[in-house]
């Protein structure tokens, strides 16, 4: 009974054996025969069909149904999807109008040539200290540009990048985040300098020749500069002059009782000299 058994469990195991055995060759013939219609192909079959070409596959599919989510949502929700493209559309304008670190300099450059095209007693003081104070830390080497992509900052840095000095090169020594926003001496954004442009505004103004003048003449507040009064002074300057008749009649009559230069200062009782022989 045992034998029996024994025996029926090893037919049943080479049986299957057997048939495992049939089952992976036919597989590795299939493999095989896949294989050399794969290399009978052209080589754009290969890439295609080979591990690259279904990643690639793979990845397209992905966006393309990203994309058809996209267009639906925006489809279904007008307004929200009118948002986000207007934030895109503005962030990527302002990259583009960041300002680099050539247009500092050239702006820097040119503030200085106008302040030196005037007096130093017509300068502004702020203006002129500011753009002194640019140039000497751009000659020193310590002037440094950053770029957020939004927009631009220009910092005051400690030392010069080639000093070797022992305080520039230890990592303990260096200035901390905490003080950087005191460090920072200009923010570009949208093609401009925001604060050298505020420092150069009134560059042609000196404000010590002021400083003895009283509180109401040395400030002068925008209504008088705007005032409706001057302006109509202004116009009537160049209108022509118009005389009514009364005017008229009354500037003839005057003129008519002004005797005539001749008999002004004559003496009525002082008789003509006889002419000489």
């Amino acid at each position: 009974m045992a034998a029996a058994r024994v025996c029926r469990r090893w037919c049943s195991t080479a049986a299957r054996a057997a048939g495992d055995a049939g089952v992976t060759g036919a597989a590795r013939a299939g493999a095989e025969s896949q294989r050399v219609t794969a290399g009978k192909g052209s080589r754009w079959e290969r890439l295609r069909d080979g591990r690259m070409g279904l990643w690639w596959k793979g990845l397209l599919r992905d966006y393309k149904e990203a994309c058809r989510d996209v267009f639906a949502g925006a489809r279904e929700r007008p307004g929200k999807a009118a948002l986000y493209l207007s934030l895109l559309g503005g962030a990527g304008a302002f990259c583009h109008w960041n300002p680099s670190e050539a247009s500092f300099e050239s702006s820097l450059l040119e503030a200085s040539n106008t302040l030196l095209l005037l007096s130093p007693w017509i300068r502004s003081g702020d203006s002129d200290g500011h753009v002194q104070g640019l140039t000497k830390l751009r000659n020193q080497g310590r002037l440094r540009y950053q770029s957020l992509g939004l927009l631009s900052l220009v910092y005051e840095a400690p030392f010069h990048p080639d000093s070797s000095l022992y305080e520039a090169r230890c990592q303990s020594l260096r200035p901390r985040w905490l003080h950087f926003p005191s460090r920072v001496l200009d923010l570009g954004f949208c093609r401009r300098w925001w604060i050298l442009e505020r420092k150069m505004r009134d560059f042609d103004i000196n404000e010590q020749e002021f400083r003895n003048l009283p509180p109401h003449l040395s400030t002068i507040s925008p209504k008088q500069l705007l005032s409706q009064e001057n302006e109509r002074l202004y116009e009537e300057k160049y209108r022509p002059v118009s005389l009514s008749e009364e005017e008229i009649a009354r500037a003839e009559s005057e003129e008519s009782a002004i005797p005539p230069p001749s008999t002004r200062g004559s003496n009525p009782d002082m008789q003509a000299a006889p002419p000489l022989v």
